[in-house]
């Protein structure tokens, strides 16, 4: 937010603060072991690289994810009415001349695009900082600058109320503007214009979205319900963004106690914990550091905390604090427990270079590693040493102690357990716990992290190359569905418009041309199904309908198997056992399907029975792999050892409890995991038999068969599938076939980028089944 700011009391320098450049540097060769990154970006440490360019953020990505990163925050990356680098209008950014991907600052597209790919490689996710409450002024708050895109020029989609000057006023924040021209967000050409934004964001790969100026975009609960402003501008731009479940959002909301209606915010989205930021600075300026207590009055859950952003830093609220200071205030908010902390990167020079240093600095990613060991554990607040002195124990496993004063010597009560620990950050001390107490010597002015390491040495993450081409899965199976992937990048083809898979098997038989969809960065990708008569090779070239890329005349093959025939069970509620390589089977058994990542016999979803998980899929290449489940939202979690079967998948079978009504699974090979993208595995369980059947499991971009046999299946003429993803994104309707055994099947093939498999049923009369309203639901594999 750029216009106004409501600023925290100005800090002044403490007088034991060391004002000395950054102690130390991380490298990836210390002797502590880094905690792998968590699953998901609510859970990790978001790096604000603040008007670094995309290709900047791009090149430092090994070190950002080394030092303990999730997420990246990137700065707006709408259009700008100037072109300056200048970094005194750094606030350019923040007054759009669109609402659209690339400015000349940070980059285009294409290389935000590259980004997003790359980072995905890290285990990154790329969250952007959206502006969508105003449009760039020409000088004057109320008009227009003349750079504005022309599809925004209309008039109606303005507010026109001039601009706010009473803060404490609900009506007039949401309404009025805050320095610009302020966008009618109740008006649904504005929302769709919002949500094509978004969604062109997200289908480029970002990984969520910190709305700026969040406050001044009205909702229709608190208090705003039942007022003639209120509108749904949150439900339906949020409510219809592509991959939501998987997209990390938080909005600014500035805390005043008055209008900011942070509650109804929080209900939509994670949300700025300003008070507490504030907090975190008077502590840091009086030396007090009890002040930095609670959360601000928000629920950590929903909170992004931090020492400054941006807007403080800017506004020179935070821009005296020393770089100590800002260390030790960030040991303060990243070692509490629920929220998200957000480190800001100050900047050094011009628009698009990378800032100061310190986001890397050693007691830095000491914290930053600290927090990611500790998701999941609660919280126990003290202070000693006359307040000076501040103990965050994070349940019997971890602590941090800030000491912001001389060097002195603790004996306090822990919930750590027993035991000798030396500090993970650059300070050198040992500390003992002994029944409940923690003792030992702390130096002046250090941050100590204690936990123990039972990790392995970290190293750099490698990203994973890119071949021309790839196919999924590897080897094609005659009859079934193959994804082949072309990437054009330095190729005859790129920058191509459009490509075509130019395509035939066994020596060219059956020639084919299939349009190709464009993943974004020059790479395209198309599903087919393998001919049935195919016997050895489906052979591939490319071309944009005048040119060609034939692999220098070698053209390429992918080898394709012949069909196992086994097409497993289609109709059986009965239970299925162990088909792992015991020999032990039940008495309908059930053969995984080749290329598929995860797979099922999905008639077994069922309470009491038994259920068996087959995996192939980017953990199955390690020596173990552990099947890790729970029930109802991951409750009473369990690990389960999965077998290597001769076929490449690892199987595991469990009883699924009388309770369950949803079985949550994931896998890890003890180091790293696979949680499906960070959505992981949710099935719907079933008290009887399952109504509605899914072979093989659900997997991104390939063929299921769904068979019916739910409350209108008996009396039907004919059954339509409705269907769809992600929360009924593109849904579709296919005509189903009616079986011998009563049954209705139909075949659907999943797009890329599915994460939920969406579906309800309708007959000849009308009559719907939509599972209570609650639709039938698989997940997807990624």
């Amino acid at each position: 937010m750029v216009s106004v700011s409501l600023a925290g009391a100005m800090l002044a320098v403490s007088a034991f603060s060391p004002t000395s450049v950054f102690s130390k540097v991380f490298s990836v060769e210390k002797a502590y072991a880094a905690p792998a990154l968590p699953a998901n970006a609510k859970d990790g440490v978001m790096l604000h690289a603040f008007d670094w360019s995309f290709n900047t953020i791009r090149a430092n990505l090994s070190q950002i994810a080394a030092a303990g990163y999730k997420s990246v925050q990137v700065s707006p990356v709408q259009g700008t009415k100037s072109s300056s680098t200048d970094p005194s209008q750094w606030w350019l950014l923040y007054q759009p001349t669109n609402e659209s991907v690339g400015n000349a600052q940070l980059g285009s597209l294409a290389d935000f695009q590259a980004l997003c790919s790359e980072a995905n490689n890290y285990g990154i996710k790329i969250i952007v900082d959206v502006v969508m409450n105003h449009m760039a002024n020409n000088g004057n708050p109320d008009q227009l600058d003349a750079s504005v895109d022309a599809s925004f020029k209309d008039p109606s989609l303005y507010h026109n109320l001039g601009q706010a000057a009473n803060w404490g006023n609900r009506w007039e924040i949401t309404q009025k503007g805050i320095g610009m021209p302020d966008l009618n967000t109740q008006s649904s050409a504005v929302q769709g214009k919002a949500l094509t934004f978004l969604n062109q964001l997200a289908d480029a790969g970002a990984g969520g979205f910190r709305f700026d100026a969040a406050k001044h975009i009205e909702t229709n609960t608190g208090l705003d319900a039942n007022q003639s402003w209120a509108g749904n501008y949150w439900t339906n731009v949020l409510g219809n963004v592509h991959n939501r479940s998987n997209l990390f959002v938080y909005g600014e909301i500035l805390q005043d106690g008055t209008a900011d209606n942070v509650n109804a915010y929080a209900s939509f989205m994670n949300v700025t914990a300003s008070n507490f930021g504030g907090s975190v600075r008077n502590a840091l300026s009086s030396g007090n550091l009890s002040s930095a207590n609670g959360m601000g009055g928000l629920d950590p859950a929903k909170a992004v905390n931090f020492v400054e952003t941006h807007d403080t830093y800017e506004d020179g609220s935070s821009k005296n604090l020393t770089d100590w200071q800002r260390k030790a205030g960030w040991a303060i908010v990243a070692s509490r427990a629920g929220a998200t902390p957000l480190f800001f990167n100050r900047p050094v020079g011009s628009i698009g270079s990378a800032g100061d240093g310190q986001w890397r600095d050693a007691d830095v990613v000491a914290i930053n590693q600290f927090h990611n060991a500790m998701a999941g554990q609660n919280e126990y607040l003290r202070w000693t040493n006359n307040n000076s002195t501040m103990l965050i124990d994070r349940g019997t496993v971890g602590t941090v102690i800030v000491n912001y004063g001389n060097s002195t010597y603790i004996n306090s009560p822990t919930n750590l357990a027993n035991g000798t620990y030396s500090n993970h950050g650059s300070a050198s001390a040992t500390l003992t716990v002994s029944n409940g107490n923690i003792s030992g010597n702390i130096p002046a002015n250090s941050i100590i992290v204690l936990y123990n390491d039972t990790t392995t040495t970290p190293t750099t993450p490698t990203p994973t190359p890119t071949a021309v081409v790839s196919s999924d899965p590897s080897t094609a199976v005659a009859g079934q569905a193959v994804t082949i992937t072309y990437n054009a990048t330095g190729r005859s083809l790129q920058g191509s418009s459009s490509v075509k898979l130019h395509w035939g098997y066994d020596g060219w038989n059956g020639t084919t041309d299939t349009v190709m969809t464009s993943m974004g960065n020059n790479v395209w990708k198309a599903t087919i199904t393998t001919p049935s008569a195919a016997k050895s090779a489906l052979n591939v070239v490319f071309t944009n309908g005048s040119a060609w890329d034939n692999n220098n005349s070698a053209n390429w093959s992918i080898p394709v198997t012949a069909s196992s025939g086994s097409t497993g069970s289609t109709g059986s509620t009965g239970s299925t056992g162990s088909t792992d390589n015991t020999g032990t089977t039940g008495t309908t058994a059930y053969a995984p399907h080749a290329g598929y990542k995860v797979d099922y016999d999905s008639s077994t979803l069922v309470q009491g029975k038994s259920f068996t998980v087959y995996y192939s899929g980017s953990l199955a290449s390690a020596s173990q792999v552990k099947l890790h489940w729970g029930i109802n939202g991951w409750t009473g979690t369990t690990d389960v050892a999965m077998t290597k079967r001769a076929d490449g998948f690892w199987a595991a079978t469990i009883t699924i409890p009388t309770s369950a009504t949803v079985l949550n699974f994931d896998f890890t090979n003890g180091t790293n995991w696979d949680n499906n993208g960070s959505k992981d595995w949710n099935l719907n369980v079933w008290s009887t038999s399952n109504p509605v059947l899914a072979n093989p499991a659900p997997v991104a971009g390939k063929q299921t068969t769904i068979t019916y046999n739910g409350s209108l299946a008996a009396g039907a003429t004919s059954m339509t599938l409705h269907w769809g993803t992600n929360g009924w994104v593109s849904p579709a309707d296919v005509t189903m076939t009616k079986q011998s055994n009563g049954t209705w099947t139909g075949v659907i093939t999943l797009p890329s980028g599915s994460n939920v498999l969406n579906m309800a049923f309708k007959n000849n009369a009308g009559t719907w089944d939509s599972n209570n309203s609650k639709d039938f639901n698989y997940s997807v594999a990624q």
